[in-house]
């Protein structure tokens, strides 16, 4: 059998390392979240990832897997779970974390790229959707980065629910460890988001869901969509 061809790494997922991902959790979802973003990990990110939580999720930029491994902890009605990312650091950590914290879950991992389309069986949909912290890693005008929006709403199910978060660009202010932390990422190419901004991801988003929540909070915005748009 022939090798298969997997998605090309950017700067902002090849730095997951498997010992930067040891450190994720204390340096992005305790320390950044809190006191450079401005969103917290607990009171606000959780509970959102939680609240969508369907029985078939789809979660694409996983991180360290910290939302669903928590998410699914305690009751749950989640029964399967898919991770998209392009790093298989990120994915093998993820899988782990989920299974040793609820052992009943199914968890599939799929190394891919969000910008384009998934590598799902056709026509899979999911009644949940999470897209945590990944828009602010791609890079490009914030225009392009809609395209996730585009293809993500073929994948939620009737009645499904896509919920995300991502750090919004120069349009908001900052304390000086925003600026600075803002500044390092970006000039490294883990983040591309100065540009980024509310109302290009509003459009994004409108052109494909017909209910919208978008909140600001800190220098995050936090978003939820439902009742995808058919295509035309």
């Amino acid at each position: 059998m022939g090798e298969v061809d997997l998605p090309a790494q950017n700067a902002g997922s090849s730095t997951y390392t498997p010992f930067l991902l040891r450190l994720y959790d204390l340096v992005v979802l305790s320390i950044s979240n809190n006191y450079a973003w401005k969103c917290s990990t607990a009171k606000v990110q959780l509970p959102l990832f939680k609240s969508a939580l369907g029985t078939k999720h789809l979660d694409i930029g996983v991180g360290t897997g910290y939302y669903p491994a928590n998410a699914v902890r305690t009751q749950t009605p989640c029964k399967e779970i898919t991770l998209v990312d392009l790093n298989p650091n990120t994915l093998n950590l993820a899988v782990s974390r989920i299974s040793a914290a609820q052992k009943n879950i199914k968890v599939h991992s799929v190394v891919a790229d969000a910008t384009e389309p998934l590598p799902l069986p056709s026509g899979q949909k999911f009644d949940s959707v999470s897209i945590f912290y990944l828009l602010h890693c791609i890079a490009g005008p914030p225009e392009r980065k809609n395209r996730v929006f585009d293809l993500l709403k073929d994948h939620v199910a009737e009645g499904g629910v896509l919920v995300g978060t991502t750090i919004l660009g120069e349009e908001r202010p900052m304390n000086w460890f925003a600026r600075r932390l803002m500044t390092i990422y970006n000039e490294k190419g883990i983040f591309d988001n100065w540009k980024d901004s509310k109302s290009v991801f509003e459009d994004g988003l409108r052109r494909n869901f017909g209910e919208v929540d978008i909140q600001i909070i800190g220098r995050t915005m936090v978003f939820t969509a439902r009742n995808p748009k058919m295509a035309t």
